[in-house]
């Protein structure tokens, strides 16, 4: 049986972290359906894109990775992969997530990660 391909928005404000999603993610046989290169940006994409999962930096103009997630929230029930070089998650942001990998993000990691969130049990 073919698994219907994920649709996936992401979100990083540099281009070509967004273009090293893309790479892996088409690796994966993931549909990026749209990017966004701030948390306002994504909070749109989602709303108007209705994606399967959201990939996104929490350090962004505008609005962080963890305020997009918790916005999204608001509206939609779309798992959330927070991705980051820095910090991690605060403890009361980790409701908004489904996941958090640190940067820089491998293949295998990714992929537990999009199972781990997708899975709808």
């Amino acid at each position: 049986m073919m698994t219907p391909r994920l649709k996936i928005v992401i979100a990083d404000d540099e281009d070509d972290i967004r273009q090293g999603f893309r790479r892996l993610l088409s690796k994966l046989g993931c549909d990026v359906i749209g990017e966004a290169a701030n948390g306002r940006e994504l909070v749109d994409l989602c709303l108007n894109s209705q994606p399967d999962l959201v990939i996104t930096d929490i350090r962004m103009p505008e609005m962080s990775g963890i305020e997009a997630a918790k916005q999204i929230a608001k509206t939609q029930a779309i798992p959330v992969i927070v991705v980051s070089s820095h910090e991690r998650p605060a403890d009361e942001d980790s409701a908004f997530i489904a996941d958090f990998l640190l940067k820089p993000v491998s293949v295998p990691n990714l992929q537990t990660a999009i199972e781990k969130a997708s899975r709808t049990d």
